[in-house]
């Protein structure tokens, strides 16, 4: 898998592009939604270098809704400007396929701003001896990422918890962006299955990450992780919450994301 060929674009107009989701991006159930939202990141941020926009500006936040499953093949991605201000701009994006609408999108554009610096998150939980690597014959998008497990947050274990631990890294080297984070923020199966001793429904319906740097790339060292921490704290009428935390190697705060999944 290259992520560089995952996120080729062929641009059919100025606010719209196609591609292909190859094989290797299924998942449980179709195409892996994480991939589609890099796409939508990569289309919308395409768009926004070409309104002349300050360099320094990156995608900060975006939420992804999945209105019904994307499938492995053709994807086509419009995308629309709703504001464009002297810092910030507003996109949309609709991905579909067959002519039916798979996912929507919002996402927010901005430089830098001046503000309160502090943090009340937890620290990233310290790696323990006998990490386990996650390699699963299925879903495929799973064998994408290099990513070691903590061994108490195992599928189908039964765990007092519903949530992941774990650490990794791209696949092919220590490089990524912002759109690899988005799609690394839903990489990670349902954190319920790790509760549960059996497989369960668990769709995501909605996914939203919030970026906390504007650097929008990134370089690990050959022996570098991120840690990342996916926990869901509550789960009632079919539906469950799910807070993600993902850290870089010193310890900072990367990036946040919050799913709500269909889980029953």
């Amino acid at each position: 898998m290259d992520w560089a060929d995952a996120m080729q674009l062929e641009q059919v107009a100025p606010d719209a592009f196609r591609t292909t989701i190859g094989e290797e991006w299924s998942s449980l159930q179709g195409a892996h939604g994480g991939v589609v939202a890099a796409l939508a990141m990569t289309a919308a941020s395409r768009v926004v270098s070409e309104l002349g926009v300050d360099p320094t500006t990156t995608v900060r936040a975006a939420t992804f809704g999945y209105a019904r499953g994307n499938t492995v093949g053709d994807l086509h991605l419009d995308v629309d400007v709703v504001r464009q201000g002297r810092s910030l701009v507003t996109t949309h994006v609709r991905a579909s396929q067959g002519g039916r609408t798979t996912t929507v999108a919002r996402l927010h554009h901005s430089t830098p701003w001046d503000g309160a610096e502090f943090s009340d998150a937890p620290p990233p939980p310290a790696r323990p001896e006998g990490t386990v690597r996650l390699e699963w014959p299925g879903p495929a998008h799973l064998n994408n990422v290099e990513t070691h497990l903590h061994p108490d947050t195992l599928a189908f274990a039964g765990a007092p918890r519903a949530e992941w631990i774990a650490w990794s890294r791209p696949l092919q080297s220590g490089s990524f962006d912002t759109a690899w984070l988005a799609m690394f923020g839903d990489y990670f199966p349902p954190a319920v299955f790790t509760r549960g001793t059996g497989p369960s429904r668990a769709v995501t319906i909605e996914y939203s990450i919030q970026f906390h740097s504007a650097d929008g790339g990134w370089e690990l060292d050959d022996d570098e992780h991120l840690t990342a921490r996916m926990h869901a704290f509550h789960a009632h009428e079919g539906f469950a919450v799910e807070d993600g935390w993902i850290w870089l190697p010193d310890g900072t705060l990367l990036a946040t994301t919050r799913q709500t999944r269909l889980a029953g």
